[in-house]
């Protein structure tokens, strides 16, 4: 709770025109967002920001921000993937993805466009983990860094996921939504 608190503060939630809005989504997933069905079986795309315990947050959302897609299959498992860029198209890919997402989070765009060539590699995504549905979210536990538990809820019109690994000093914090081509 400290650190999405630290998120929050570095996001500059109370300035309307804060460059860093779409990380507020993310910032209240506890106090505002809600539990909802999981959509039905699709690929979501979001962005992830790495934030260590007691770090500089304001610097990991300059520098730790990825790509993000979130997998919900037929039968209702789950995977979230941060991508990494192999080379220098696909970091202009994704950096083009980045912005047009953020536009959407941030409410001057209805979809993002994605690169062909990467949309064509997420919508063949498939979940993995089956997630366990509570009062409040979904959870389940990832394979990533040893172990995550992650928990997923519903915050205005986006998707949030907070992933907290076994064996790292922090959490992920991810931001999806479904209008995306």
């Amino acid at each position: 709770m400290a650190t999405l608190r630290q998120l929050r503060s570095a996001a500059k939630c109370d300035a309307p025109a804060s460059p860093w809005r779409p990380w507020c989504f993310a910032a209240d997933v506890f106090d505002k967002g809600t539990f909802a069905d999981l959509p039905k079986p699709r690929v979501m795309m979001g962005i992830t920001v790495e934030l260590a315990y007691g770090g500089d947050v304001a610097k990991a959302l300059r520098d730790k921000v990825t790509l993000a897609v979130f997998a919900i299959d037929d039968e209702g498992k789950v995977k979230l993937i941060s991508l990494r860029p192999d080379n220098d198209a696909e970091k202009r890919q994704m950096t083009e993805a980045i912005v047009n997402l953020t536009m959407v989070f941030k409410d001057k765009a209805k979809t993002a466009k994605l690169p062909d060539e990467l949309a064509t590699y997420v919508k063949r995504m498939r979940g993995t983990f089956t997630p366990t549905k509570t009062a409040s979210s979904w959870s389940w536990r990832g394979a990533s860094e040893g172990g995550s538990d992650a928990v997923m809820r519903k915050v205005g019109p986006h998707w949030v996921v907070i992933e907290t690994p076994a064996k790292q000093d922090g959490i992920f914090a991810t931001v999806l939504t479904d209008a995306w081509e």
